[in-house]
């Protein structure tokens, strides 16, 4: 990757960490951002001016959830083309997307990259699934050391955050398991006692493609950090820790080695190396987004919402 550059839309956490990631890998950086400052790196206020002056053969998109359609569609505006990692979801809403962009674009879901997901996808591929139960919960105020929990855009609705959103990994690794959702019902809002204005806690049960049964719980509440799944099939039982990199086939332990960033790095790799197969596309992305309104709606209505075909 050594001579290439890299454009970092954004510089919160989640942007500081790509940085760090992209200049291990060889890369120049630029950062695209309104607030950052006091950087060894080229530092833009303006899309076009890093275009022309940076000229970036990839970009990642980390800035706020509600912002990444508009960086989007002005890289499309602009003939951008490279490629680009934009971080989980898409979008805050299916509505504020337009087409997909002439550029190559891939949606940032890391858990793909887990050993422990790749192991799980090879032993059920071409098995009968029957059920799968999956669960994320973590302290919101505990993500980021030093920050204050209550500004940070996972705490603002009108931001894009909110758990459903940004623990959407479990809904994109959980499609790659078990196919597409064909109806689902939903449990969530704000109900812990955070101050924060966005939903805290999701319950969701839906059937899929190839499995009757699959739920997924996710909190911001859970000072017990845990991102497991439990998933039972013809032929056996898997539960996956993903945060310890274990996994239990019918009682037999098996452990893998990972660290947060190697999944960031084989994304990274991945994108430029063509080796896509992997990566969440456009399409992924906006299916993601349409199972998140779905939810939504479920908890508006109170009531099954079925998936609209064409």
């Amino acid at each position: 990757m050594t001579g290439e550059r890299a454009l970092v839309v954004g510089y919160g956490s989640i942007g500081r960490r790509h940085v760090a990631i992209l200049q291990e890998m060889g890369f120049g950086v630029g950062v695209l951002s309104q607030h950052a400052s006091g950087l060894s790196i080229p530092v833009f206020t303006e899309l076009n001016l890093a275009l022309d002056q940076w000229r970036p053969d990839y970009i990642v998109v980390a800035n706020s959830t509600a912002e990444h359609p508009a960086t989007i569609e002005a890289l499309n505006v602009a003939r951008f083309s490279g490629r680009c990692l934009v971080e989980k979801p898409l979008a805050a809403s299916v509505e504020d997307l337009s087409n997909a962009p002439s550029y190559r674009l891939f949606v940032g879901y890391g858990l793909r990259f887990h050993p422990v997901v790749q192991r799980a996808q090879e032993i059920l591929e071409g098995c009968v699934l029957y059920s799968i139960a999956s669960y994320v919960g973590q302290y919101l105020p505990d993500w980021r050391p030093g920050a204050d929990y209550r500004k940070c855009y996972s705490a603002q609705a009108k931001a894009g955050g909110g758990v459903l959103r940004d623990l959407s990994h479990e809904l994109d690794y959980l499609r790659l398991l078990a196919g597409d959702w064909k109806r689902l019902t939903a449990l969530g809002g704000t109900f812990g006692g955070l101050e924060i204005s966005s939903d805290d806690v999701f319950d969701l049960l839906w059937e899929a493609e190839h499995c009757p049964s699959v739920s997924c719980h996710m909190n911001y509440l859970d000072r017990n950090p845990r991102r497991d799944c439990s998933i039972h099939y013809e032929g056996g039982s898997l539960f996956l820790d993903l945060w310890g990199a274990t996994l239990w086939q019918n009682g037999e332990q098996y452990n893998f080695e990972i660290e947060r960033n190697e999944m960031f790095r084989r994304m990274h790799v991945a994108v430029l190396s063509d080796q896509t197969d992997r990566l969440a596309r456009w399409e992924d992305g906006v299916a993601v987004m349409r199972m998140i309104e779905a939810s939504n709606d479920s908890v508006e209505r109170k009531e099954w919402i079925w998936q609209k075909t064409d």
